[in-house]
Parts: C-alpha cells; sequence; structure tokens
C-alpha cells in the first residue's frame, strides 16, 4: 500500500475509534503501519478518582505480550518512564518529544535494564510521546516505539506522526461525549436529542441528515445561520457560509482519509446580540446507525447567550478554581456580564474583574467563549437517562 493510503487507513481508524473504544487496537495498527513505527500505545483516563473509564491499548505487538512481560513493561514504567511522562506533560499538546528529550545520554541508556529488556525481548528501542490535549479535566497520552536496530528516528517519521495527533486528539476527545451516550441509551448518533447542546450531522454534500433538539432550536432562533428547506447550512453573512461549507467539505474529507483537517471553530453575531460558536468536525458511524461506512462531518453549535447546562464542577476542580471564581464562571458561562456578577454576588465591580482575570489566567482561556467551549469539554452536557422505575411509573 501506498503511503497516502496507509495515511488514509490511519485516519479512517482512528474516527472509527470515536464511536468505539475498541477501535483503538485496529487504529493503533493502522498508524504503526504509516509511521513505520514498532509499536505503539495510548492510554486516556478522566482525572477524577471516580472515573469511569480508564484505557490503556496497545498495537499488535503489544497486543502479543505475555502477561509476564506485560508485568515486566508495567514495572519498567513505573521505575523509568514515569518520570519521563511528567516531563512531557509541562509541554503544550501534541509536541514530540523523543525518549533522548529527557534522557539525554544514548548511550547510558542502551545499558540501562529497560532499554535491554525492551531491546532483548520486546524488539525496540527508540521512544516518542506526547500528551494529545491540554485540558486538565483528562489525560491522554500517544506513545511510538521503533525497531531496536534504529538508533536515530528519521524526521519523516516523526513528521508522519505529527499528522496524525491532532486526529487522536479529536477522537479521544468526541469519544467522551460518545462513551455517555453509548453507556447510557446503547446508541451514539442517533441519541444526540440527549446532548443539551447543539449537533448536527452532515453528509459529504453538505446536507444536514440529523439535527437534534438544541441544534433545532438553534436555527430556528438564530438571526446568523439558519437551516434550508434545501437541508444546507445558510448564514447571513455569504462570506461565513462560504467558510463553513468549505469546512464541512474537509471534514467529510478528512473522515474518509482525503483530508487532514482535525476541526474548524467559527463565531457567529456580536456579543451584544445572541452569539453562536460552530465547530465542525470530522465523524464516523462505526456502530452503523446512519449508515455503513458513512463518512460525514460533526457539527457542534453552542448558543453563548445562555447556558445553564454548563457544569462547572470539573472545570472547577480540575483548574484549582476558588469557590468565588467557580461562582463567577457559573454565572459567565451563564451570559452573565461583570456587572451583573458583581449585583449578583453583592460585591464591586472590581473585585469581579480580578477575579475574572485568575479565573481566565488558571484555566488558559483568552475570553468567555474560550471558557465555555473547556467547561462544555471538562462535563460533556448529555442528560442522564431516567431509572428503570422511573420509567415504569411515567
Amino acid at each position: 500500500m501506498s503511503t497516502a493510503g496507509k495515511q488514509a487507513t490511519a485516519l479512517i481508524s482512528i474516527y472509527d475509534a470515536a464511536n468505539n473504544s475498541d477501535g483503538w487496537n485496529t487504529a493503533l495498527d493502522a498508524c504503526v503501519d504509516y509511521v513505520q513505527a514498532h509499536s505503539a500505545n495510548i492510554m486516556f483516563h478522566e482525572n477524577d478518582k471516580n472515573s469511569r473509564w480508564k484505557y490503556a491499548l496497545g498495537s499488535a505487538r503489544w497486543r502479543a505480550c505475555s502477561p509476564e512481560q506485560m508485568a515486566r513493561s508495567i514495572s519498567m514504567f513505573e521505575k523509568y518512564d514515569s518520570r519521563a511522562w511528567a516531563f512531557v506533560h509541562k509541554h503544550r499538546k501534541q509536541t514530540i518529544l523523543t525518549d533522548t528529550d529527557f534522557w539525554t545520554d544514548a548511550s547510558e541508556l542502551e545499558q540501562r535494564e529497560d532499554y535491554k529488556f525492551f531491546r532483548d525481548e520486546l524488539g525496540f528501542s527508540r521512544k516518542v510521546g506526547c500528551k494529545l490535549n491540554d485540558n486538565l479535566c483528562w489525560t491522554d497520552n500517544i506513545a511510538f516505539q521503533f525497531p531496536a536496530k534504529l538508533r536515530q528516528i528519521p524526521d519523516n517519521y516523526t513528521s508522519n506522526i505529527r499528522h496524525l495527533l491532532p486526529h487522536a486528539a479529536k477522537s479521544v476527545e468526541l469519544w467522551r461525549t460518545f462513551s455517555i451516550l453509548k453507556s447510557q441509551y446503547k446508541a451514539v448518533l442517533t441519541a444526540l436529542d440527549h446532548v443539551r447542546v447543539g449537533m448536527c450531522i452532515a453528509d459529504p454534500n453538505g446536507t444536514i441528515i440529523v439535527a437534534n433538539e438544541e441544534a433545532n432550536r438553534i436555527l430556528d432562533l438564530s438571526a446568523d445561520i439558519k437551516l434550508g428547506k434545501d437541508k444546507l447550512i445558510h448564514c447571513r453573512s455569504s462570506e461565513m457560509e462560504s467558510v463553513i461549507h468549505r469546512a464541512i467539505h474537509e471534514a467529510c474529507a478528512t473522515s474518509s482519509g482525503k483530508a487532514l483537517a482535525a476541526e474548524s471553530f467559527q463565531l457567529l453575531g456580536k456579543a451584544e446580540d445572541t452569539q453562536i460558536s460552530l465547530e465542525v468536525s470530522p465523524l464516523r458511524d462505526s456502530n452503523v446507525e446512519i449508515e455503513s461506512h458513512f463518512s460525514g462531518a460533526l457539527i457542534t453549535l453552542i448558543d453563548l447567550s445562555s447556558n445553564p447546562q454548563v457544569d462547572c464542577n470539573k472545570l472547577a476542580a480540575a483548574y484549582k478554581l476558588t469557590t468565588a471564581e467557580k461562582g463567577v464562571c457559573q454565572l459567565l458561562t451563564q451570559g452573565k456580564s461583570a456587572r451583573d456578577i458583581a449585583e449578583i454576588r453583592n460585591v464591586v465591580p472590581e473585585t469581579v474583574k480580578t477575579q475574572l482575570k485568575s479565573l481566565y489566567r488558571k484555566t488558559r482561556s483568552s475570553n468567555r467563549v474560550d471558557l465555555i467551549r473547556l467547561a462544555l469539554k471538562a462535563n460533556p452536557p448529555v442528560g442522564t437517562a431516567p431509572s428503570e422505575s422511573n420509567r415504569q411509573n411515567s
């Protein structure tokens, strides 16, 4: 298979995994093939002691390890690599770092017990890794290992990894919402009405084939964006309409392995009016809820004027917000101005300004829009399924 064909297979497999975490086995195998690595693994978990999900998955060579080899690998990780990963997490997301960026003496590495074990029993030596996302509410790492015969990792290998990272990051991000839907409703793409932000699915022609209740509400009320009778997105600004249609086209092409657009973000409307954020991402239907081998785009719409669905608790815990900052954050996500917040909290406006400055600094947000998007990603706004007893009584 050509390099382009291997890249396409890797992209398709990565987005298939967004609906089904077991798909990461196939995705990692495809990534290894494209990158020309020996093996790869991915780990993601919520940074919450009560987390209901934690995944560590590997490519074929890792899956072929014996229980004894895996136990030895874990002990080596705890002894050596855990410190290296702490170093990785001090860097920005998707910064590719090699083992020798942390362990600077390569000649010493070759003689160390873990490298001898990996080289002699598992067949690899050099390693690279990175974190995929910067959101402190969860951790996600990906690593590639390279054949023992390589003393240096060729630049084209790391370039290929760089092509894949935004897509692996987006797949993990999407999976956090999709996994909740699948767990609670036994469906994903046909259960989008349970998500309390707008979500639409577009086919490669740009036709909206699914829109949840919140998306329909936004598209009915907004003056800046509408769903036409032709089932296409239309905007008051023809320029913005072209940008969105192009983003949908690129996302659909990416989900079928023909482009490299992981996401596109647009802001519609003015701050004093109803503002809508619009994000376009590649989407695949690996569970065949809509159509077999469906490659399309997911359009996420957020009404920024009022967001009672935003829960800031996880954000506050992850970013170590004070009680006051958490209260300000919650009101800000609900569309309240600094003056409104001061009146509601019975403090002077200067106090709120100081708290806002600290809030933005801690969450690395530039503005309210960034903060709302971060809070929604921290805690996906999925409605809770009614219990069996509640269903019987209703």
